[in-house]
């Protein structure tokens, strides 16, 4: 790391000096002209991670300062590629113009104008359009250097910069994990002691938080309001990290606070919990190599716009557990699916509906271009023609009728932008010819005089060949000398006694002359383009505030989001077998024909997915399954979890029929890998996952778990397996597909009442196995793991070494005379014994007993109950069925 001093530096390093010391953490964009440059340590580190050539210019302290640069035309790019690679960038231009005829004492002034991080980006180069971009703040969660506590609440507050989203809860330590991982945000901000686990990479500088009553008072005046209460009531922790959040959104944009909606608190009941070993076991939103191909939500994405791309994605991240909103979502697509004109319709104005809230979020910071204008206008107009679709579609259910209440609006702004934008717009505004001929009276006047001006120095080029006697005259522009007549060298000696012509320029082939009228015309025109200039960006921003002041366009961009979701769902239900699924308040669970909606997305074309039913009802909520690998038990756990996902999220499930009981959280562990950054074998990931299920899990729970105990000696894991799923069913007392190889748990099945047996169906043909990929009810009878390994392509000699040692240990097994305990069902799995005190209550009939008889009994029951729980004590300590049915 080079030491920085700015003793002894050029007046702009000096002024490097300063700003970069105001932003250490980031690396320091300066302009200087036509480039952004980087020095010293920033230049080794971004010449390295953009693959740019690094230089060095002067010395510093005897040593020579290293430097690389980008053109400021290509910035957006080389950003987008820092910023993916996690580094923070410290925009810093001139903040002041030179004075025409004023000499510059020193370099001009420079500052910060942008603080460039993974959470606060704006421009479409920089973002996915349809995947939102969210800062996440956390506060509390206990003093630093000690674990927080379940009753210390944290505060969450997350932004969309890009479209103003602006959202809190108030969480107990245990949620966070969840949180995280339905908002993976691009960065975070959280006190130094909270452990962010997987999202520890996302983490930003530290920062101090206000008080409680600073933090109110902030976030009112940051929306000019007189008290917070005015949008709702938020937790003390909420309005901490809000207060963070907009503080931090408002240094990144130097000052500037962008458009952000008014905050919205969320509770953490509502949102169906899902950890981020389940949201990456499942492939939800992005597949485990990091892709977005081979996902839910490309399987299910029928959206014809980024922003209800970026809508069906946050509501795939967070289902729902209110049946009602369930079932209104449902109506809303579900009227639409049985409507193709109007689906159609819709889908055709909704293409042409371009990013409003995006473009809002960059116009409110002032980094809008022409195109954001347009964007304002042709989504307003797109808007209208999808209202007037579907409002013909008439008996239109509540959210459908809600959201087309919002598609009208905004109408005397669409013809202001029509009026005022330009037919062809160019790309930045600088380019000049953004707002239309006729439309500002002012801007006509200075764009006449400009334009003019090739007609007059034609006319004049005429009239000095003509009066000079050289038809090869020239009247050019010329960057430092403005406009000359440029003559060949060969006329220009007839020329320079000429008083009226001044010798401005000699090359080796032409002379270049200036008069009093060709310098007038050039202050006329340099004034005329300067002029136009300034009044089409005072045009320009007029029409800026003009967009920013329409309340209305919000929640149209909200309300065409939302009715692209309902035509998502409405175009993937009527084009193939997907059901509307009934959700339900009880624990009922039962899915028909289920499929698995990516795995059937990626079979070749023709080739069929083999549905399989699942039921859990409450009498046998628990279902141990076994099978060979390769027979489709991982597809089966992953596309009953993704079923319970759709249906909560109000989609459709790729399903015959389906009747679930609303689940409250959902945990998959299926497959499993190291995590050799932390430390941690893949049996170890395996066991904490097994540790949060069962520390987290509930009776409304569903629990999916693949292979419990795979990864150590055959003993341990049978013994771990064997214990997780007595916890399951009998403490736990959740909904759970428990799928093993360790095939001695199906004994299980006379001392669990709740538990089921099924396994995958499996054929053997001709030495050979066929995997049917169907459920069905019993158990495996073998493993079929060496025919397995010779499917895999394992060399035929080691196949048959292992099929000859699998027939000597499993003759050896069976000749053990005495068996280990574990597999002993005698001592392992005893029947329950005879339960002599509930027999005697039973067979007891109370209306014939005398009361003195009556308290005899009670007498005896009790001296008998006292002498059976010692016998108890010294049990198994497995619930009995009485037990396990109260």
């Amino acid at each position: 790391m080079t030491r920085l001093s700015s003793e002894g530096a050029t007046p702009a390093m000096a002024q490097w000096f300063t700003l970069k010391a105001e932003n250490p953490e980031a690396l320091l964009f300066f302009r200087m002209g036509d480039f952004y440059e980087l020095f010293f340590d920033d230049a080794v580190t971004a010449a390295s991670a953009l693959d740019i050539a690094l230089t060095a210019r002067g010395t510093h302290g005897g040593e020579p300062i290293a430097m690389c640069g980008v053109p400021v035309a290509a910035a957006p790019a080389y950003l987008a590629r820092l910023i993916r690679r996690g580094f923070r960038v410290a925009v810093a231009e001139q903040t002041e113009a030179p004075v025409k005829g004023r000499p510059s004492k020193g370099p001009l002034a420079r500052a910060v104008v942008r603080l460039v991080t993974p959470g606060t980006l704006t421009e479409d180069e920089l973002l996915e359009p349809g995947r939102s971009n969210l800062l996440l703040v956390l506060a509390g969660g206990g003093a630093r250097g000690r674990k927080a506590k379940e009753s210390e609440k944290l505060g969450a507050a997350w932004i969309d910069v890009s479209t103003g989203v602006f959202e809190t809860a108030s969480l107990s330590p245990n949620g966070l994990p969840a949180l995280l991982g339905r908002l993976d945000a691009a960065e975070i901000l959280a006190p130094a002691a909270l452990d962010l686990a997987d999202f520890t990479s996302r983490r930003a500088p530290d920062a101090a938080a206000p008080s409680v009553e600073t933090a109110r008072e902030r976030l009112a005046a940051a929306f000019g309001v007189a008290s917070m209460d005015a949008f709702g009531t938020f937790s003390d922790e909420e309005s901490i990290a809000a207060a963070m959040a907009v503080d931090y959104v408002r240094r990144t944009q130097a000052g500037r606070l962008p458009r952000l909606a008014r905050p919205v608190t969320q509770n953490e009941g509502g949102i169906l919990g899902i950890d981020p070993a389940t949201r990456a076991s499942l492939d939800l939103l992005r597949a485990r190599d990091g892709g977005t191909d081979h996902t839910l939500f490309a399987a299910i994405n029928r959206t014809a716009s980024a922003a209800g791309a970026r809508l069906l994605a946050e509501w795939l991240a967070a289902p729902l557990t209110q049946p009602a909103r369930i079932a209104a979502r449902q109506a809303a697509w579900g009227c639409l699916r049985e409507q193709a004109v109007c689906r159609e319709g819709l889908r055709a104005a909704l293409k042409k509906a371009p990013d409003i809230a995006r473009a809002l979020g960059r116009l409110s910071v002032g980094r809008g271009l022409p195109r954001d204008l347009a964007a304002i206008r042709d989504g307003i107009l797109a808007a209208r023609e999808a209202g007037s679709v579907l409002h013909g579609a008439g008996g239109l259910p509540h959210e459908l009728a809600r959201v087309g209440a919002f598609l009208g609006v905004a109408g005397g702004l669409e013809k202001q932008l029509r009026q005022a934008l330009a037919e062809s717009l160019p790309a930045r505004l600088d380019d000049g010819g953004v707002i239309a001929p006729g439309y500002d009276a002012e801007l006509d006047e200075h764009r006449a005089l400009r334009d003019d001006s090739r007609r007059l120095i034609a006319a004049m080029q005429a009239d000095y060949a003509a009066r000079y006697g050289v038809t090869t005259l020239k009247i050019r522009h010329h960057a430092q000398l403005g406009y000359v007549m440029e003559v060949p060298v060969a006329a220009s000696a007839r020329l320079k006694d000429r008083a009226e012509l001044v010798l401005r320029q000699g090359t080796a082939s032409n002379a270049r002359f200036v008069t009093e009228e060709l310098a007038s015309l050039n202050t006329r025109i340099t004034e005329a383009a300067e002029q136009a200039t300034r009044r089409e960006r005072a045009v320009f921003g007029a029409l800026v505030e003009a967009v920013l002041a329409e309340a209305d366009l919000p929640p149209l961009a909200q309300a065409l989001a939302e009715l692209d979701v309902f035509q998502s769902c409405a175009t993937l239900a009527a084009g193939g077998a997907w059901c509307t699924p009934k959700v339900t308040e009880d624990t009922e669970f039962a899915l028909e024909g289920c499929r698995h909606p990516v795995v059937e997305a990626a079979l070749p074309a023709g080739t069929r997915f083999t549905p399989n039913d699942c039921r859990l009802p409450p009498e046998q909520r628990v279902m141990l399954l076994t099978g060979p690998n390769m027979a489709g038990k991982s597809t089966f756990l992953r596309q009953t979890a993704l079923a319970v996902i759709l249906a909560q999220a109000g989609f459709p499930v790729a399903a015959e029929r389906a009747c679930l009981g609303v689940v409250d959280q959902l945990f998959s562990r299926v497959g499993a890998s190291d995590d050799l950054a932390r430390g941690r074998s893949t049996f170890m990931v395996e066991m904490t996952e097994t540790a949060a299920i069962l520390n987290q899990a509930g009776p409304r729970s569903l629990v999916v778990v693949d292979e419990i105990g795979r990864g150590t000696a055959t003993l341990d894991g049978l013994a771990i397996a064997w214990g997780v799923l007595e916890a399951l069913h009998s403490t736990v007392r959740c909904r759970t597909i428990f799928a093993t190889h360790f095939h001695e748990l199906a004994r299980l099945v006379d001392t669990l009442p709740r538990l089921s047996l099924h396994t995958m169906g499996v054929r053997e043909w001709r030495g050979q196995i066929v995997f049917l990929h169907e459920v069905l009810a019993g158990t495996a009878k073998k493993s079929w793991g060496v025919h397995v390994a010779r499917l895999a392509g394992v060399p035929v000699p080691v196949v048959e070494r292992a099929a000859r040692l699998l027939k000597e240990l499993e003759r050896a097994e069976n000749t053990i005379p005495e068996p280990l305990p574990l597999f002993d069902t005698q001592k392992t799995l005893p029947h329950p014994p005879e339960n002599t005190l509930r027999k005697r209550i039973m067979d007891t009939d109370p209306d014939s007993l005398t009361p003195r008889a009556a308290l005899e009994l009670l007498y005896e029951l009790r001296r008998e109950a006292e002498r059976m729980q010692p016998q108890a004590m010294a049990g198994h300590g497995q619930s009995s069925p009485e037990t396990d049915s109260f």
